[in-house]
Protein backbone atom coordinates (compact mmCIF):
# COMPACT_ATOMS: atom_id res chain seq x y z
CA UNK A 1 0.00 0.00 0.00
CA UNK A 2 1.29 3.38 -1.04
CA UNK A 3 1.83 6.04 1.96
CA UNK A 4 0.27 8.82 0.51
CA UNK A 5 0.45 11.79 2.13
CA UNK A 6 -2.44 14.81 1.30
CA UNK A 7 -3.36 18.31 2.02
CA UNK A 8 -4.81 21.27 1.55
CA UNK A 9 -2.81 24.65 2.01
CA UNK A 10 -4.53 28.39 1.68
CA UNK A 11 -1.96 30.18 -0.64
CA UNK A 12 -0.26 32.88 1.85
CA UNK A 13 3.36 34.34 1.80
CA UNK A 14 4.69 31.45 3.17
CA UNK A 15 3.19 28.75 1.03
CA UNK A 16 3.89 30.91 -1.87
CA UNK A 17 7.64 30.89 -0.79
CA UNK A 18 7.46 26.55 -0.46
CA UNK A 19 5.78 26.35 -4.06
CA UNK A 20 8.41 28.48 -5.28
CA UNK A 21 11.29 26.64 -3.97
CA UNK A 22 9.74 23.18 -5.62
CA UNK A 23 9.88 25.05 -9.06
CA UNK A 24 5.85 25.37 -9.12
CA UNK A 25 4.28 27.93 -10.93
CA UNK A 26 1.23 29.32 -9.10
CA UNK A 27 -1.49 30.55 -11.54
CA UNK A 28 -3.78 33.96 -11.02
CA UNK A 29 -6.70 33.07 -8.94
CA UNK A 30 -5.36 30.60 -6.92
CA UNK A 31 -6.90 30.29 -3.58
CA UNK A 32 -5.29 27.09 -2.57
CA UNK A 33 -3.42 23.89 -3.36
CA UNK A 34 -3.84 20.46 -3.04
CA UNK A 35 -0.74 19.12 -2.24
CA UNK A 36 -0.24 15.00 -2.62
CA UNK A 37 3.11 13.32 -1.98
CA UNK A 38 3.55 9.26 -3.50
CA UNK A 39 6.77 8.00 -2.34
CA UNK A 40 8.05 4.96 -3.87
CA UNK A 41 11.54 2.94 -4.12
CA UNK A 42 13.44 4.68 -6.96
CA UNK A 43 11.74 8.22 -7.22
CA UNK A 44 8.28 10.07 -5.96
CA UNK A 45 5.77 11.53 -7.28
CA UNK A 46 4.61 15.37 -6.27
CA UNK A 47 0.88 16.61 -7.07
CA UNK A 48 -0.15 20.23 -6.85
CA UNK A 49 -3.64 21.14 -8.10
CA UNK A 50 -4.43 24.69 -7.35
CA UNK A 51 -7.96 25.69 -6.90
CA UNK A 52 -10.29 29.19 -6.92
CA UNK A 53 -12.34 30.13 -4.25
CA UNK A 54 -15.19 28.19 -6.01
CA UNK A 55 -13.25 25.04 -5.42
CA UNK A 56 -12.37 24.82 -9.32
CA UNK A 57 -9.32 23.36 -10.29
CA UNK A 58 -7.24 26.01 -12.49
CA UNK A 59 -3.97 24.17 -12.77
CA UNK A 60 -2.50 21.22 -11.89
CA UNK A 61 1.18 20.19 -12.24
CA UNK A 62 2.51 16.91 -10.99
CA UNK A 63 6.19 16.60 -10.75
CA UNK A 64 7.72 12.60 -11.30
CA UNK A 65 11.39 12.52 -10.05
CA UNK A 66 13.95 9.92 -9.96
CA UNK A 67 15.45 9.91 -6.70
CA UNK A 68 19.28 8.84 -7.52
CA UNK A 69 19.44 11.23 -10.87
CA UNK A 70 16.92 13.79 -9.49
CA UNK A 71 15.85 13.54 -13.20
CA UNK A 72 12.15 15.20 -13.20
CA UNK A 73 9.37 14.60 -15.65
CA UNK A 74 6.76 17.77 -15.31
CA UNK A 75 2.89 17.14 -16.24
CA UNK A 76 1.19 20.41 -15.87
CA UNK A 77 -2.50 20.88 -16.95
CA UNK A 78 -4.51 23.84 -17.33
CA UNK A 79 -8.83 24.31 -16.60
CA UNK A 80 -11.18 26.18 -18.76
CA UNK A 81 -14.51 26.55 -17.21
CA UNK A 82 -18.08 27.02 -19.72
CA UNK A 83 -18.31 30.42 -17.12
CA UNK A 84 -15.96 30.49 -14.47
CA UNK A 85 -18.63 32.29 -11.74
CA UNK A 86 -20.46 29.71 -11.25
CA UNK A 87 -19.17 26.68 -8.61
CA UNK A 88 -21.54 24.43 -11.08
CA UNK A 89 -19.36 25.38 -14.41
CA UNK A 90 -18.95 22.23 -16.21
CA UNK A 91 -14.72 21.72 -17.57
CA UNK A 92 -14.91 23.31 -21.04
CA UNK A 93 -10.91 22.93 -22.34
CA UNK A 94 -7.84 20.78 -20.67
CA UNK A 95 -4.36 21.92 -22.02
CA UNK A 96 -1.37 19.52 -21.14
CA UNK A 97 2.22 20.14 -21.83
CA UNK A 98 4.43 17.40 -20.44
CA UNK A 99 8.23 18.69 -19.98
CA UNK A 100 10.97 15.40 -20.34
CA UNK A 101 14.40 16.42 -18.19
CA UNK A 102 15.93 16.41 -21.40
CA UNK A 103 13.62 19.91 -22.10
CA UNK A 104 11.69 18.38 -24.91
CA UNK A 105 7.62 19.08 -24.67
CA UNK A 106 4.61 17.79 -25.94
CA UNK A 107 1.66 19.16 -26.19
CA UNK A 108 -2.33 17.71 -25.42
CA UNK A 109 -5.59 19.40 -25.66
CA UNK A 110 -8.73 18.09 -24.49
CA UNK A 111 -12.21 19.82 -25.54
CA UNK A 112 -15.88 19.30 -24.33
CA UNK A 113 -19.44 20.14 -25.30
CA UNK A 114 -21.71 20.18 -22.68
CA UNK A 115 -25.45 19.70 -24.21
CA UNK A 116 -28.60 21.62 -22.59
CA UNK A 117 -30.43 18.19 -22.11
CA UNK A 118 -27.55 16.43 -20.60
CA UNK A 119 -25.37 13.45 -21.44
CA UNK A 120 -23.44 12.19 -23.60
CA UNK A 121 -21.08 15.03 -23.06
CA UNK A 122 -19.05 15.61 -26.78
CA UNK A 123 -15.46 15.84 -26.52
CA UNK A 124 -12.29 16.57 -29.26
CA UNK A 125 -8.86 15.33 -28.28
CA UNK A 126 -5.54 16.64 -30.24
CA UNK A 127 -2.15 14.96 -29.39
CA UNK A 128 0.69 14.93 -31.28
CA UNK A 129 -0.26 12.72 -34.66
CA UNK A 130 -3.63 11.43 -33.07
CA UNK A 131 -7.16 13.07 -32.96
CA UNK A 132 -9.68 11.51 -31.66
CA UNK A 133 -13.62 12.73 -30.74
CA UNK A 134 -17.45 11.43 -30.27
CA UNK A 135 -18.86 13.73 -32.40
CA UNK A 136 -22.53 12.63 -34.39
CA UNK A 137 -21.40 11.96 -37.85
CA UNK A 138 -23.02 11.95 -41.06
CA UNK A 139 -22.57 9.07 -43.97
CA UNK A 140 -19.88 10.73 -46.02
CA UNK A 141 -21.10 13.79 -48.16
CA UNK A 142 -23.29 15.01 -50.81
CA UNK A 143 -21.97 16.12 -54.15
CA UNK A 144 -24.10 18.86 -55.79
CA UNK A 145 -24.45 18.46 -59.67
CA UNK A 146 -21.46 21.01 -59.74
CA UNK A 147 -19.66 18.63 -58.11
CA UNK A 148 -19.36 20.56 -54.79
CA UNK A 149 -19.15 18.25 -51.90
CA UNK A 150 -20.93 19.64 -48.76
CA UNK A 151 -20.45 17.34 -45.51
CA UNK A 152 -23.00 17.82 -42.56
CA UNK A 153 -21.59 18.11 -38.92
CA UNK A 154 -22.38 19.11 -35.93
CA UNK A 155 -22.67 22.39 -34.54
CA UNK A 156 -19.95 21.03 -31.75
CA UNK A 157 -17.79 19.90 -34.47
CA UNK A 158 -18.19 23.23 -36.40
CA UNK A 159 -17.28 24.91 -32.86
CA UNK A 160 -14.00 22.54 -32.52
CA UNK A 161 -12.87 23.21 -35.57
CA UNK A 162 -13.55 26.86 -35.33
CA UNK A 163 -11.26 27.10 -32.48
CA UNK A 164 -8.15 25.93 -34.45
CA UNK A 165 -9.02 28.49 -37.32
CA UNK A 166 -6.70 31.86 -36.77
CA UNK A 167 -8.31 35.06 -38.05
CA UNK A 168 -6.88 34.94 -41.32
CA UNK A 169 -8.82 32.23 -41.90
CA UNK A 170 -11.81 33.16 -40.42
CA UNK A 171 -14.71 35.43 -42.03
CA UNK A 172 -16.20 37.51 -38.42
CA UNK A 173 -18.12 40.63 -37.93
CA UNK A 174 -19.29 43.02 -38.98
CA UNK A 175 -19.73 41.15 -42.12
CA UNK A 176 -18.16 43.78 -45.07
CA UNK A 177 -16.24 43.18 -47.92
CA UNK A 178 -13.19 44.43 -45.72
CA UNK A 179 -13.72 41.19 -44.04
CA UNK A 180 -13.43 39.03 -46.75
CA UNK A 181 -10.59 36.39 -47.35
CA UNK A 182 -8.39 34.66 -49.94
CA UNK A 183 -6.80 31.68 -48.98
CA UNK A 184 -5.91 28.18 -50.17
CA UNK A 185 -5.65 26.80 -46.87
CA UNK A 186 -8.77 25.92 -44.32
CA UNK A 187 -11.14 28.71 -43.75
CA UNK A 188 -14.68 29.18 -42.00
CA UNK A 189 -17.53 31.89 -41.23
CA UNK A 190 -20.28 31.07 -38.80
CA UNK A 191 -23.86 32.49 -37.96
CA UNK A 192 -24.95 33.00 -41.58
CA UNK A 193 -28.63 34.06 -41.14
CA UNK A 194 -30.30 36.88 -43.20
CA UNK A 195 -26.48 37.58 -44.51
CA UNK A 196 -25.48 35.99 -47.94
CA UNK A 197 -22.05 34.17 -48.08
CA UNK A 198 -20.30 33.94 -51.31
CA UNK A 199 -17.29 31.95 -52.45
CA UNK A 200 -15.10 31.91 -54.79
CA UNK A 201 -12.84 29.12 -55.31
CA UNK A 202 -10.45 28.59 -58.71
CA UNK A 203 -6.90 28.77 -58.98
CA UNK A 204 -5.84 30.23 -55.68
CA UNK A 205 -8.01 28.41 -53.19
CA UNK A 206 -11.17 30.03 -52.28
CA UNK A 207 -12.37 33.95 -51.78
CA UNK A 208 -14.32 34.05 -49.19
CA UNK A 209 -17.16 36.54 -48.20
CA UNK A 210 -19.79 36.86 -46.04
CA UNK A 211 -21.98 39.89 -46.03
CA UNK A 212 -24.49 41.58 -43.68
CA UNK A 213 -27.57 42.98 -45.84
CA UNK A 214 -28.14 45.17 -43.14
CA UNK A 215 -24.80 46.55 -42.47
CA UNK A 216 -23.96 50.17 -44.15
CA UNK A 217 -21.16 49.74 -45.96
CA UNK A 218 -22.91 46.58 -48.21
CA UNK A 219 -26.00 49.05 -49.21
CA UNK A 220 -24.47 49.90 -52.35
CA UNK A 221 -24.01 46.49 -54.23
CA UNK A 222 -21.58 48.15 -57.28
CA UNK A 223 -18.90 47.59 -54.32
CA UNK A 224 -20.22 44.12 -54.01
CA UNK A 225 -20.17 43.30 -57.60
CA UNK A 226 -16.60 45.19 -58.41
CA UNK A 227 -14.95 43.05 -55.40
CA UNK A 228 -16.74 39.63 -56.48
CA UNK A 229 -15.84 40.50 -60.07
CA UNK A 230 -11.66 41.29 -59.37
CA UNK A 231 -11.96 37.79 -57.22
CA UNK A 232 -13.46 35.48 -60.00
CA UNK A 233 -10.19 37.09 -61.79
CA UNK A 234 -8.06 36.41 -59.40
CA UNK A 235 -9.21 32.69 -59.62
CA UNK A 236 -8.68 32.51 -63.03
CA UNK A 237 -11.17 30.84 -66.29
CA UNK A 238 -11.82 27.73 -64.34
CA UNK A 239 -13.41 29.98 -61.03
CA UNK A 240 -16.53 28.51 -59.75
CA UNK A 241 -19.10 30.05 -56.79
CA UNK A 242 -20.98 28.75 -54.09
CA UNK A 243 -24.07 31.03 -52.50
CA UNK A 244 -25.47 30.36 -48.63
CA UNK A 245 -27.99 31.80 -46.68
CA UNK A 246 -30.55 35.12 -46.81
CA UNK A 247 -34.51 34.85 -46.58
CA UNK A 248 -37.57 36.25 -47.95
CA UNK A 249 -38.55 37.95 -45.34
CA UNK A 250 -35.86 40.26 -45.14
CA UNK A 251 -35.96 42.80 -47.92
CA UNK A 252 -32.36 43.83 -48.03
CA UNK A 253 -31.40 39.96 -47.14
CA UNK A 254 -33.89 38.95 -50.51
CA UNK A 255 -32.30 41.52 -52.57
CA UNK A 256 -28.80 40.96 -51.76
CA UNK A 257 -28.83 37.71 -52.19
CA UNK A 258 -30.84 37.79 -56.08
CA UNK A 259 -28.58 40.07 -57.01
CA UNK A 260 -25.49 38.43 -56.32
CA UNK A 261 -27.08 35.27 -57.99
CA UNK A 262 -28.14 37.67 -61.08
CA UNK A 263 -24.42 38.71 -61.15
CA UNK A 264 -22.91 35.10 -61.19
CA UNK A 265 -25.45 33.84 -63.86
CA UNK A 266 -24.69 37.10 -66.30
CA UNK A 267 -20.90 36.24 -65.73
CA UNK A 268 -21.77 32.69 -66.97
CA UNK A 269 -19.70 31.47 -63.85
CA UNK A 270 -20.88 27.97 -62.77
CA UNK A 271 -22.18 28.37 -59.34
CA UNK A 272 -24.20 26.46 -56.53
CA UNK A 273 -26.92 28.00 -54.75
CA UNK A 274 -28.18 27.04 -51.25
CA UNK A 275 -30.97 29.39 -49.99
CA UNK A 276 -31.83 28.85 -46.00
CA UNK A 277 -35.28 30.87 -46.62
CA UNK A 278 -37.78 31.87 -44.47
CA UNK A 279 -39.36 28.50 -42.85
CA UNK A 280 -35.90 27.53 -42.27
CA UNK A 281 -34.04 30.62 -40.66
CA UNK A 282 -37.87 32.39 -38.78
CA UNK A 283 -39.26 28.08 -38.24
CA UNK A 284 -36.78 25.22 -37.66
CA UNK A 285 -33.41 27.10 -36.43
CA UNK A 286 -35.97 29.39 -34.00
CA UNK A 287 -37.56 26.54 -32.56
CA UNK A 288 -34.12 24.58 -32.45
CA UNK A 289 -32.19 27.39 -30.83
CA UNK A 290 -34.88 28.75 -28.17
CA UNK A 291 -33.58 29.83 -25.26
CA UNK A 292 -36.35 29.30 -22.51
CA UNK A 293 -35.97 29.90 -18.30
CA UNK A 294 -34.59 26.27 -18.31
CA UNK A 295 -31.49 26.62 -20.82
CA UNK A 296 -31.11 30.16 -19.78
CA UNK A 297 -30.63 28.94 -16.43
CA UNK A 298 -28.19 25.78 -17.68
CA UNK A 299 -26.40 28.17 -19.73
CA UNK A 300 -26.10 30.48 -16.49
CA UNK A 301 -24.65 28.39 -13.99
CA UNK A 302 -21.70 26.78 -16.72
CA UNK A 303 -23.75 23.36 -16.71
CA UNK A 304 -24.56 23.37 -20.63
CA UNK A 305 -22.41 24.86 -23.73
CA UNK A 306 -23.85 27.83 -25.91
CA UNK A 307 -23.15 25.43 -29.28
CA UNK A 308 -26.80 24.53 -29.04
CA UNK A 309 -28.16 27.88 -29.50
CA UNK A 310 -26.20 28.83 -32.09
CA UNK A 311 -28.60 29.72 -34.95
CA UNK A 312 -27.57 29.91 -38.29
CA UNK A 313 -25.73 27.93 -41.47
CA UNK A 314 -21.88 27.70 -40.01
CA UNK A 315 -19.09 26.32 -42.52
CA UNK A 316 -16.04 25.08 -42.87
CA UNK A 317 -14.16 25.20 -46.26
CA UNK A 318 -11.33 23.04 -46.84
CA UNK A 319 -9.59 21.63 -50.24
CA UNK A 320 -13.27 21.63 -52.23
CA UNK A 321 -15.32 20.74 -49.41
CA UNK A 322 -17.88 22.42 -47.24
CA UNK A 323 -18.52 21.28 -43.88
CA UNK A 324 -22.03 22.39 -43.00
CA UNK A 325 -23.46 22.77 -39.42
CA UNK A 326 -26.88 24.37 -38.08
CA UNK A 327 -29.58 23.79 -35.94
CA UNK A 328 -31.47 21.06 -38.21
CA UNK A 329 -27.93 18.86 -38.94
CA UNK A 330 -27.80 18.67 -35.11
CA UNK A 331 -31.67 17.87 -34.39
CA UNK A 332 -31.30 15.45 -37.17
CA UNK A 333 -28.53 13.79 -36.33
CA UNK A 334 -29.27 13.46 -33.07
CA UNK A 335 -32.55 11.65 -34.39
CA UNK A 336 -30.55 9.35 -36.17
CA UNK A 337 -30.48 10.80 -39.72
CA UNK A 338 -27.09 10.11 -41.38
CA UNK A 339 -27.89 9.99 -44.81
CA UNK A 340 -25.99 13.55 -46.43
CA UNK A 341 -28.26 14.31 -48.71
CA UNK A 342 -31.21 14.74 -46.79
CA UNK A 343 -29.55 16.53 -43.97
CA UNK A 344 -28.42 19.12 -46.77
CA UNK A 345 -31.97 19.31 -48.67
CA UNK A 346 -33.20 19.75 -44.73
CA UNK A 347 -31.03 22.63 -44.18
CA UNK A 348 -32.20 24.94 -47.15
CA UNK A 349 -35.60 25.70 -48.26
CA UNK A 350 -34.61 26.01 -52.00
CA UNK A 351 -31.76 24.63 -53.58
CA UNK A 352 -30.05 25.57 -57.46
CA UNK A 353 -27.15 23.75 -58.28
CA UNK A 354 -26.53 25.63 -62.18
CA UNK A 355 -23.60 24.40 -64.28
Amino acid sequence: MLNLSHVNIRINKDSVKWLKRKGVSIPEQADTVEHIFIPKKNEYTEMFTFKDRKNLRLTQQKNNVNKKTKEKNIQIREYEYIKRESEESKISEIKQKTISPNGEEKGETWRFYHAKDGYPVRFSYYGKDVKKNNFLQSDGVYIDKLGLKIKPISTAEYIDKRKNLDEKHYVGAPWTLKESITTNERCGTDSVQECTVVGIYGDKGLSLNHLNPNNRANADFRYIEWELLDQLEQQGKNAKAFVIGSCEDDYFSNKQYNNIIDLLATENVPFSSYKTGDNVLYGQFKRATSFNVENAKKYKNGTASLFEWRSGQHIIYNNGEIQLANPVIDYELKRGETNPKKLVQHSFTKINKNN
